[in-house]
């Protein structure tokens, strides 16, 4: 696949990769402190030799929607759609190898039956489905828990990985995607060594990057579902929440 030469990842050798929603962005676009720890971290990328990469639940188009409102630099990586797309650049190109790498034994109409005759789960809307992701709301008063989906799942011979996060909101993916496959993909097609790529989430759905082998950061508003990777190698939390918690980390991690 072509590369394009502007792209940052083919002249560094260290790369920053942050989920967006409540982890590199707060809730709200209105608060000065995270703007400015935000603007700190963002100037220090563009004046620096590390790559930037987001890694998000969002698709791509949603992806440079926030960015853009936000006013964050666009990355040189993105991993969307929760590990299912991977494109670069400014110019956004697909990754068409990672597609066809993942498409192995998705079988997307069998998940939507199996998942169908499960209570409390429901399709989100049309936005929120892609090629290679599906996706539900769960009312976990009603839901059978992540154990009993995945193993309901296996019985249905669908060979997927199911990520629960903020005990609403369910992915159905292909066996090979998850932000943390997409994460060690990236590295290996863009010769980074795991040691030199710092990874931020807040989430659930970024539990496969933060034990993915690089060096991760939780930031100080995680989800309590995050909880258990506390005292891992390599993986640290932050004080300081949002951007000001990766800002932390950055320095915890000596990459000033």
């Amino acid at each position: 696949m072509h590369k394009p030469n502007t792209n940052k990842l083919l002249i560094t050798d260290r790369l920053l990769i942050s989920d967006i929603d409540n982890t590199l962005l707060s809730g709200s676009i209105h608060s000065a402190r995270n703007r400015i720890a935000l603007t700190k971290l963002m100037n220090y990328l563009q004046s620096s030799e590390i790559a930037f990469g987001i890694a998000t639940g969002r698709s791509i188009e949603s992806a440079k929607q926030i960015l853009e409102e936000w006013k964050v630099s666009l990355p040189d990586l993105w991993i969307t759609s929760v590990g299912s797309e991977i494109h670069y650049g400014e110019e956004m190109q697909a990754d068409l190898d990672w597609c066809e790498h993942i498409n192995y034994q998705w079988q997307p109409e069998l998940v939507r039956q199996a998942i169908a005759k499960l209570s409390g789960i429901k399709l989100q809307s049309t936005e929120g489905q892609r090629l290679h992701k599906i996706s539900y709301l769960v009312d976990p008063t009603k839901s059978p828990s992540i154990r009993e989906i995945q193993a309901h799942l296996r019985k249905h011979q669908l060979q997927v990985q199911a990520i629960y996060s903020h005990q609403e909101f369910l992915d159905i993916l292909p066996l090979r995607a998850s932000k943390g496959d997409a994460v060690k993909y990236c590295a290996n097609k863009w010769n980074f060594s795991m040691a030199n790529i710092l990874v931020a989430g807040d989430s659930g759905n970024d539990e496969q990057m933060l034990t993915s082998g690089a060096n991760a950061v939780v930031v100080g508003n995680y989800s309590s579902e995050l909880e258990k990777l506390r005292g891992q190698d390599h993986i640290y939390f932050t004080e300081g929440s949002y951007a000001q918690g990766i800002l932390e980390a950055i320095v915890h991690h000596q990459w000033l």
